[in-house]
């Protein structure tokens, strides 16, 4: 439990600290920016592989393999579920299709690296990259499909380094080869930098965004209780039910249970639809997430595999 409320308070810390320092005008809007993305395409792509350094076990090969099946049920059961309630909602159609986006996809790596980095370290790291494998299938398929053009682009698949990394750090990891303890010192000490800018960067972004923003938002709302509570505690019952390997369980929680993924946000503004919706609900899915995070952890915390 003491785990659990330090990297709580980490992840609050931190964010607060970007929130203030933004608002005080210690950081630009631009510096901002560009933070992000060198997290996502340089330190994040690091802190993958990195995971690829812990020593392969049959236990370690079992929880991958959980690991991908639950990602593997997951995905057309939220997709499916999502876009009932979707159906439901008095919104026009483009609200609907960001909605199930919006839903069925979570910020894995540039939220969900950082904190399963501080929580289960490299074996919960491997299990992020399968999860993460994919999560990229089915974002740059269906994903795509639902709030794009229509056109589905396979190529998306090899273009993010974050998905060169993962398939390196696959492979690396069944080949069972051991690289030189410097690289892989080069390797954790680049990727030890991702959890609190990665908090930080979050707490920029509420400090960009009006307070309105996030509260005349009803629908809004409704995604991120079932992207942030519903999901991650249909999961842990699942996986307690059945008995399901407790570290890949308990990372889907944490994963399936974190704010909305940016990548619905590119693709709204890239398409024209429903962007401005699509904005507000990420920005108040990571405001919501300092407290629904806690929740999820003191489940994991309670109800033992």
């Amino acid at each position: 439990m003491e785990a659990l409320i330090a990297i709580g308070a980490k992840v609050v810390l931190a964010g607060a600290l970007g929130f203030v320092l933004r608002r005080r005008g210690v950081i630009s809007a631009q510096f901002a920016e560009d933070l992000g993305k060198l997290l996502v395409d340089v330190i994040a792509p690091f802190a993958i592989l990195m995971a690829a350094a812990h020593p392969y076990t049959p236990a370690m090969a079992r929880s991958l393999g959980t690991a991908v099946l639950i990602a593997v049920a997951y995905f057309p059961l939220a997709i499916l579920t999502s876009w009932l309630v979707a159906r439901a909602l008095p919104v026009d159609r483009d609200t609907r299709h960001a909605f199930v986006n919006l839903v069925v996809f979570p910020n894995c790596i540039f939220v969900g690296l950082p904190i399963i980095t501080e929580l289960y370290g490299a074996p919960g790291v491997l299990c992020v990259v399968v999860i993460t494998l994919v999560w990229n299938l089915v974002f740059f398929t269906f994903g795509e499909r639902n709030l794009g053009s229509g056109r589905i682009s396979p190529l998306s698949l090899v273009k993010s380094p974050n998905i060169i990394a993962c398939v390196l750090a696959v492979a690396w990891f069944f080949s069972r080869v051991d690289l030189p303890v410097a690289l892989t010192g080069a390797l954790g000490m680049m990727g030890a930098a991702m959890a609190p800018l990665a908090m930080m960067v979050v707490g920029f972004g509420l400090a960009d965004s009006g307070l309105a923003d996030l509260i005349k938002n009803p629908a809004g709302y409704i995604a991120n209780f079932l992207r942030l509570l519903v999901w991650p505690v249909a999961i842990l019952a699942v996986a307690r039910l059945c008995g399901l390997d407790p570290l890949a369980s308990d990372v889907a929680a944490v994963l399936f249970g974190l704010p909305c993924g940016t990548m619905t946000v590119l693709l709204a503004a890239q398409h024209r639809r429903a962007y401005q919706f699509s904005a507000q609900t990420v920005v108040q899915s990571n405001a919501l997430m300092f407290a629904t995070l806690p929740v999820v952890f003191w489940l994991i915390q309670v109800w033992p595999a």
